[in-house]
């Protein structure tokens, strides 16, 4: 018996196409923020996507935190998801021990802590 094999065309021709997994995943959106002397207004889209693919249309990216604080992100929903966990955590902790609500630049600094308090460490690669 004499088999031929047939030519590979399009894009098999190459070879094995090597696929790489990574579990972040940009999932866009916008955050807008305009402020003046007395006043604040915040708008973000509430679409969740990749890519061309829409998860969903019902995803908020403003979250408000305390009465006069809110706060906006985009980006991995993931990392969203836990920044938000972790701060409204802390404010629950600051709220029972103080038996009042953070203010909103104290809400900054911590803010500001918990996204940048690895950058002084040496990171070793």
């Amino acid at each position: 018996m004499n088999f031929e094999v047939p030519e590979m065309q399009g894009e098999y021709a190459t070879g094995p196409k090597q696929l790489y997994f990574s579990p972040y995943a940009f999932n866009g959106g916008t955050v807008m923020a305009i402020a003046g002397e007395d006043f604040a207004v915040m708008g973000a889209d509430t679409r969740l996507s990749e890519g061309f693919q829409i998860h969903t249309r019902d995803s908020p990216k403003t979250h408000q935190l305390t009465d006069k604080t809110v706060l906006g992100c985009c980006g991995f929903h993931g990392d969203v998801l836990t920044l938000t966990k972790v701060i409204e955590a802390r404010l629950k902790m600051y709220k029972n021990e103080h038996q009042r609500d953070m203010s909103s630049g104290a809400v900054a600094a911590m803010l500001s802590t918990i996204l940048y308090y690895r950058r002084d460490r040496k990171s070793v690669v």
